[in-house]
């Protein structure tokens, strides 16, 4: 266990680990389609990156945070992202839509709905159990919710957040076990294995957790069981993805301590890059491991503390002016 006010730099490692994971799936989605090697390697990182993220967050909420912050978050990268999209793709108009999230802020907007509803779940007895069985129970809906305030990714992600916010830090002392390590290891390039060779037909939209069961082309009763097999997966590789993380100090852990910076910015450039055609000069597998490259040097590149310095009325801006002065300062002052 870490001394008090030091910091735990095994967290760290983790969220660097995620965000570079996030930034190479998407540098890789345009080539789903087209390229088989492509499309396991993506598959293999949506099947874990997305619970992991939504878990890390969860053990991190166990402070009540303020949702005021995520909020403006949303509305800034909401609006940015439009207008980006606007201009690259030559929108006949401008429409903003608050209600459903552009790409990568969903995930700001679903981290306010997982904040409201904890404390509620909190008082349940089986809340994980609970929230499990209400995420099954979501795809069998007849509205399509799809992207509407993120609310079916919201509701099929929640019982990872709330294992994190369950989750003890001495329970992670059990993954940095030798045996465990190795096992995760073996694990990890099974499943690898087996993807390059028979998951060509997985839909990777089973693990965007966006869509019902008939969306998705299993209107049976029974395609729930679909959505917990592709739970369990998660768990299991998600596990095995913390076991192999290092736990102490090292080259990522100081660019680990500001994720949010890759997370909301890199859409801008992987946007940029797929306006500007690179994805036609992507032929064979060397260019794509060349283009996993150029998506952790961007990761570290939007770690820097100069884009923190550079961004920072962007992820801080100052909103005083918005509230009211406190009653206190006012008597004060008379």
């Amino acid at each position: 266990m870490p001394e008090v006010n030091q910091r735990d730099h095994y967290f760290d490692n983790v969220k660097f680990v995620l965000i570079a994971f996030v930034v190479i799936g998407h540098v890789l989605e345009p080539l789903y389609s087209t390229s088989e090697s492509a499309k396991a390697v993506y598959n293999f990182i949506y099947f874990f990156h997305i619970p992991l993220f939504v878990f890390i967050t969860g053990y991190f909420s166990k402070k009540s945070g303020k949702l005021g912050p995520y909020l403006v978050l949303y509305v800034i990268f909401e609006t940015l992202y439009t207008l980006l999209d606007y201009y690259l793709n030559g929108r006949a108009n401008l429409k903003f839509t608050f209600f459903q999230p552009y790409w990568i802020t969903w995930y700001l907007l679903a981290v306010i709905l997982w904040k409201i509803a904890l404390p509620y779940f909190a008082k349940l007895r089986y809340p994980i159990l609970f929230a499990s069985c209400l995420a099954v129970l979501a795809g069998y809906s007849s509205t399509e919710l799809g992207y509407n305030l993120s609310s079916l990714r919201a509701i099929n992600f929640f019982p990872f957040f709330l294992a994190g916010y369950y989750m003890k830090r001495e329970y992670y002392d059990y993954l940095f076990k030798w045996p465990v390590k190795i096992a995760a290891a073996c694990i990890v390039i099974l499943t690898l294995g087996l993807l390059f060779r028979y998951g060509q037909n997985l839909n990777c939209e089973w693990l965007w957790g966006s869509y019902s069961y008939s969306k998705l082309g299993s209107p049976e009763w029974y395609a729930g069981i679909y959505r917990v097999a592709v739970a369990a997966v998660s768990v299991i590789l998600s596990l095995c993805v913390l076991s192999l993380i290092p736990s102490g100090r090292t080259q990522i852990s100081e660019p680990g301590i500001r994720t949010i910076y890759p997370f909301l910015l890199h859409g801008f450039v992987l946007k940029i890059m797929d306006h500007q055609g690179i994805y036609r000069y992507i032929d064979t597998w060397v260019d794509q491991m060349l283009l996993i490259l150029l998506a952790i040097v961007i990761t570290f590149i939007l770690s820097m503390k100069g884009v923190e310095k550079l961004c920072g009325v962007l992820f801080s801006p100052n909103l005083s002016w918005l509230y009211k002065k406190n009653r206190s300062s006012i008597s004060r002052a008379q």
